[in-house]
């Protein structure tokens, strides 16, 4: 049996989930393809394609160039880890296929390549099949069981961390390979947060070069609107830029957030970075963020849960609001996420006082993409915390 080297240090808690605590799900984290034993592989250049969809989900694409330095043609094992749920789907999957990951696909110098799927014991040297009796997905982190076994015996495996892994045999040519790679992965979600989208860049130190020569990062809302922010520690220095559509970039005003914050509103377009000679010491971490203590500012997004209406509510009771007048509001988001220009005095201040507002006098109010949870705004009809 083949060992392969592998230097996961992922913890069920790992990346974002810590974050989410009991007031979230976390359903897992995107991740960098790495090689599963040691190699003079080297990543020439990586384009990271982040789109965020409306349903719930985020898309990822991947582009690498990968330089093989030998004159011999080299097989190489390559992985891609995900991390277990937490707070949802507490099923352990002994097949290895991760719950809310789908459409995994790797394209190698044009070629398909096929997959197999694995969990693996975090820091172990294997991919050998493991019975589902070592692992336990319930994670006791106030020492019940060692208080009372008997109260709490569902607890006597607790702390064993795993990774549902994806694996593959890549072929390297001499010299440059290309290889393309997407899947699909349910987003996070936490009190105040509709949407969290996490992504593993430190891994991509597991390669020869232990950076990544040529960096791009692209986050894309395509046909929907978006107000979200990004952790500026996974890129210090980077400089972000709307290539694509409509949309705004501004550093989060430090009295909002104590991290350091990069704050975007976009519709129906691109913002993106790059960066040569990447190190990557933090990971990426993109949210819809619960920043603001106006009603509305951050917490509604129009395609994904009822929660920022609930936000919404404590922040107008909060801030001494007229329940009325937040409800008015909120019939109107809807049309102003869309660039709706308001007539009516009140309503325009308010949209206007909002940073993520960008008005557009060709928006039509057209409401043929209007969905479910838009259509309860617009009634006004999603439960109130103060009501």
């Amino acid at each position: 049996m083949k060992k392969y080297l592998f230097s996961i240090t992922i913890a069920i808690l790992a990346c974002c989930a810590q974050l989410f605590a009991n007031d979230g799900t976390y359903y897992t984290s995107g991740n960098q393809l790495v090689p599963l034993m040691e190699t003079d592989i080297s990543v020439r250049k990586e384009v990271l394609t982040i789109s965020i969809l409306n349903n719930g989900f985020a898309k990822v694409d991947v582009y690498y160039e990968f330089w093989n330095p030998g004159k011999q043609t080299r097989q190489l094992t390559m992985g891609f880890e995900a991390d277990p749920p937490y707070n949802a789907d507490w099923k352990f999957h002994p097949n290895g296929v991760h719950p809310n990951i789908s459409d995994f696909t790797v394209e190698m110098n044009g070629l398909r390549l096929l997959h197999k799927n694995a969990v693996c014991h975090a820091g172990a040297e294997k991919l050998d099949p493991v019975p589902t009796t070592k692992y336990n997905t319930i994670f006791d982190d106030n020492n019940l069981y060692e208080k009372d076994p008997e109260a709490y015996p569902e607890y006597r495996q607790t702390g064993i961390a795993f990774a549902y892994v994806y694996y593959f045999t890549a072929t390297f040519q001499p010299g440059l390979n290309k290889v393309h790679h997407t899947y699909c992965y349910r987003m996070s979600h936490g009190l105040g947060d509709p949407w969290d989208i996490c992504y593993k860049l430190t891994p991509a130190g597991r390669w020869a070069n232990r950076q990544i020569d040529d960096f791009t990062l692209i986050v894309r809302a395509d046909n929907t609107s978006k107000h979200f922010i990004i952790e500026q520690k996974a890129f210090p220095q980077a400089v972000f830029a709307v290539t694509e559509g409509v949309g705004k970039i501004r550093n989060l005003p430090k009295e909002t957030w104590q991290t350091p914050y990069l704050e975007f509103t976009l519709r129906n377009g691109a913002v993106q970075t790059h960066i040569t000679n990447f190190k990557p010491q933090d990971e990426l971490r993109i949210a819809s963020g619960f920043v603001e203590s106006k009603p509305f500012g951050h917490f509604y997004d129009p395609h994904y849960g009822k929660m920022p209406f609930f936000m919404a509510n404590w922040a107008a009771e909060q801030n001494h609001q007229d329940l009325q007048f937040v409800k008015r509001v909120s019939r109107n988001l809807p049309y102003a996420y869309r660039g709706h220009v308001f007539k009516d005095k009140v309503l325009r201040e308010f949209f206007e006082s909002q940073w993520w507002y960008m008005p557009d006098p060709d928006y039509k109010d057209d409401d043929s993409d209007f969905t479910e949870v838009d259509r309860l705004y617009l009634k006004a009809e999603i439960p109130s915390i103060i009501d």
